[in-house]
C-alpha cells in the first residue's frame, strides 16, 4: 500500500482519532500474526474471533495505528481510530483507496470457474502491463478490500474475483471496487440452498453487469441460457463467447487430454491455436471468458495464446498426477456443487474412456433443502451415463450418491484411503471431488506417498 496519512483515513471512515499527531501508514492488517511494521491494524469482529483481543499482538509486531470499535488497554500509546463498525470501516477505506488510482478493474463472478478465469486473464494481461489480481480465495467482503490495498501506481489492471453465497454480496463488492468490466462465467447451482433458485442466483450475479457504467464492458457466455436471457437488459458494451452458439469469441477443434486441452480460438477473422495446461471442456469456457475480456482491452489473439499457455493452473482443480505404479489421479477436490460435479465427471469419463474409472466423491455443501435430491441426481447421472466402473463416497450426504449409483460408501476418509491403497491397480484413473470442507486432497496426498 502507498503511504497514507492517518488523519485522511480517519476522515474517510468517519472515525474519531485519539491522538492529534500526523503519521503515515504503509499497509493494512487484520491478522496480528502477519502484521508488519507501519501497518494499520483493523480489529475485526468475526463469529469465532474478536480482533480487539489481538490488538497488542499487532502493536508488538510493529503496527503504527489501530482501528477499533471499543476501548482497548494498549501496551504503548499510538494513534487509534474509533469507529462504530471496523468491518464497514475497512470496506470504506478500500473504496476510497481504489479511487486513488487510474486502474481498470475487471470483476469476475459466476457459479464455477472464477479462479481459473481470473488466473488466465491475469496471465494474458501481464505480458504488457502490471496487473494486480485476487490472491487465493480472497473474493469476499474482507478479501476483496485487502486485495485493493495492494494497488500501486504501476498497476494498469486489477482483476478481482467476486464470490457470493447470500443475496446482496455482489452489489456490495461492486460498490467497493467500481469495476469497469465484468465477466459472469456461468449460472449454476452453487449455494442454491441460500438463494433458493437458479433465478435468484442469476439475479445476484447479474448485479455485476448492472454496476458497469455506459462505457463498461460485459463479457457474456452465449452458451448459458440464463445469462443470454438477461443480455438484452445490459446497457453497456457487450462481447460474447461460446462453443455451441454463435459468438464474438469462439472455440473449435477442441481436443481434450489428461495433461492439457487444445483448441482453436476464433475472433473476427483471426484463428489461433491455444494450448491450455489444464484438462476439461469447462476450462475452455474459462479461457474464452478471459480471452474475450483481453481482446476488448487491445490484446491480440497471439498474445492471448501465449498468456494462456503460460498460465499456472490453481491447485486441486483438475490437477493430474501420475503415480509410480501407472495409476492416474485427477485431483479436482478444491470445491464442488452439482453443476461443477456433473461437468467434471463427464469430462473425466471422456478423457479416460480407455481406463478403469474410479470416482471418489464427497459431500456437496450449502445446498439447503435441495441437498439430498441433488446428491441422488449425481448418482443417477453417473449410473445412467455409465461414467464410472466404481463409485466410492465419504460423507453423510454423499451416501445418497452411492445409493443411486450402486457404489460403496465409507464412514471416514481413513477407511476410504485404505481401500484405495489395497484395490487400485495399474492403469486405473481415479477422480476426486467434493466441497472444500471435506478436504479430499488429504487422500490424494496419502496415495501419492504410498503408491
Amino acid at each position: 500500500m502507498e503511504k497514507t496519512e492517518i488523519s485522511k483515513i480517519a476522515d474517510t471512515i468517519k472515525g474519531h482519532l485519539s491522538i492529534n499527531k500526523e503519521i503515515c501508514v504503509t499497509g493494512v492488517s487484520i491478522n496480528s500474526r502477519t502484521t508488519r511494521k507501519g501497518d494499520i491494524f483493523f480489529a475485526l469482529k468475526g463469529e469465532n474471533l474478536d480482533g480487539h483481543n489481538f490488538v497488542n499482538d499487532a502493536i508488538s509486531k510493529g503496527a503504527a495505528a489501530i482501528v477499533v470499535s471499543e476501548r482497548v488497554s494498549l501496551i504503548r500509546k499510538l494513534p487509534a481510530i474509533y469507529v462504530k463498525d471496523t468491518t464497514t470501516a475497512l470496506q470504506d477505506f478500500a473504496k476510497h483507496y481504489r479511487h486513488k488510482f487510474n486502474v481498470k478493474v475487471i470483476g469476475i463472478t459466476g457459479s464455477n470457474g472464477k479462479t481459473t478465469t481470473k488466473d488466465i486473464l491475469t496471465s494474458v494481461l501481464s505480458q504488457k502491463s502490471s496487473v494486480l489480481s485476487t490472491a487465493g480465495n480472497f473474493n469476499n467482503h474482507i478479501g476483496l478490500p485487502l486485495t485493493l490495498f495492494q494497488l500501486e501506481k504501476k498497476h494498469r489492471y486489477c482483476v478481482l474475483e467476486m464470490g457470493a453465497n447470500h443475496k446482496g454480496e455482489i452489489a456490495h463488492l461492486c460498490e467497493i471496487s467500481s469495476p469497469s468490466a465484468g465477466i459472469i462465467t456461468n449460472i449454476g447451482t452453487a449455494h442454491i440452498g441460500n438463494f433458493g433458485s437458479l433465478k435468484n442466483i442469476l439475479k445476484e450475479k447479474t448485479v455485476l453487469f448492472n454496476s458497469l457504467g455506459s462505457n463498461g464492458i460485459a463479457v457474456i457466455n452465449n452458451d448459458d441460457e440464463f445469462i443470454t436471457s438477461f443480455a438484452p437488459k445490459i446497457k453497456c458494451k457487450k462481447i460474447t463467447f461460446g462453443i455451441k452458439n454463435r459468438a464474438d469469441v469462439m472455440a473449435c477443434d477442441i481436443l481434450l487430454k489428461a495433461e492439457n486441452t487444445t483448441f482453436s480460438l476464433q475472433y473476427k477473422k483471426r484463428k489461433e491455436k491455444i494450448v491450455l495446461p489444464v484438462a476439461g471442456l469447462f476450462n475452455v469456457y474459462n479461457a474464452l471468458a478471459g480471452a474475450s475480456a483481453a481482446v476488448t482491452l487491445g490484446y491480440s489473439v497471439n498474445e492471448i495464446a501465449v498468456g494462456t499457455r503460460n498460465f499456472v493452473p490453481p491447485a486441486h482443480r483438475m490437477e493430474t498426477l501420475n503415480l509410480k505404479n501407472g495409476i492416474v489421479v485427477v485431483n479436482d477436490s478444491y470445491n464442488a456443487n452439482p453443476t461443477s460435479m456433473r461437468l467434471a465427471i463427464e469430462n473425466f469419463a471422456k478423457i479416460f474412456y480407455n481406463n478403469r474409472k474410479i470416482l471418489v466423491l464427497g459431500d456437496m455443501l450449502e445446498l439447503g433443502n435441495f441437498e439430498i435430491a441433488k446428491h441422488k441426481k449425481i448418482g443417477e447421472f453417473i449410473k445412467t451415463n455409465k461414467y464410472a466402473d466404481k463409485v466410492l463416497t465419504v460423507g453423510d450426504l454423499a451416501k445418497n450418491i452411492t445409493a443411486q449409483s450402486g457404489g460403496v460408501w465409507f464412514e471416514n476418509k481413513n477407511k476410504l484411503s485404505e481401500y484405495l491403497e489395497k484395490n487400485l491397480k495399474y492403469g486405473d484413473a481415479v477422480f476426486f471431488k467434493a466441497s472444500r470442507k471435506i478436504a479430499l486432497e488429504e487422500i490424494v496426498k496419502t496415495l501419492n506417498s504410498k503408491l
